[in-house]
């Protein structure tokens, strides 16, 4: 299980201009990760769990400090490498915690079958387990979109602009590229999104200055 320290996270609306304008300033710091396209970019489908009273959506809504969330992941419609994440947030700073699933335990999870608690699991799989069981926790929403990251060493800053967010509810299609899908923000937005450990070297936060 990998378990990250708490980082911080940033999280804003931008047009199209301030797209391009930030791919200009910020394709110097890029480093290839190893789910990034040629073009360098990469697509994220991810599967977000919730309970009967949806207390994750209600807890973001109502501006909760302290929350957790569960997503399935995977990158580029490639099923070879799939994640089981639950991500913590407390007082604006977050911590994340995965482990690897295999497409079969995955599709399980999906379909709740062969859901069992067992001491040869990894630890983070028995506790989602226990939340499936006494949360009720069930597939809720697939969020897909494309995302150019961006990364420099000092202070681990990692920014991304995230585009083409969409959603669905076919959770049959989770490995389906065919998925039918509903967009999420206007032709004309994405998302910037700037994660960073305890400081921003000053050189990025001033490419990071917009109008």
């Amino acid at each position: 299980m990998v378990g990250k320290e708490y980082r911080k996270e940033l999280k804003y609306v931008i047009n199209q201009n301030d797209k391009l304008i930030l791919e200009e300033r910020l394709k110097t710091l890029v480093e290839k990760d190893k789910h990034t396209k040629e073009d360098g970019t990469y697509t994220i489908i991810s599967l977000y769990f919730d309970d009967y009273n949806e207390t994750n959506y209600y807890q973001v809504i109502n501006g909760i400090s302290e929350r957790w969330k569960w997503r399935i992941r995977y990158y580029n419609y490639n099923s070879s490498y799939i994640c089981l994440e639950k991500k913590y947030k407390h007082n604006g700073l977050n911590k994340k915690y995965q482990i690897k699933l295999t497409k079969k335990q995955a599709e399980d999870i999906i379909s709740l079958k062969n859901i069992q608690i067992s001491k040869d699991n990894p630890k983070l799989l028995n506790e989602f387990y226990l939340n499936i069981f006494n949360k009720i926790l069930r597939p809720k929403i697939i969020i897909i979109y494309d995302r150019i990251p961006f990364v420099y060493k000092a202070g681990n800053v990692r920014i991304t602009i995230d585009y083409n967010l969409a959603f669905s509810n076919e959770f049959d299609n989770f490995f389906n590229k065919r998925i039918k899908l509903i967009p999420v923000l206007e032709p004309n937005q994405a998302i910037l999104e700037i994660k960073y450990d305890n400081f921003i070297p000053d050189f990025i936060r001033y490419k990071l200055e917009l109008n």
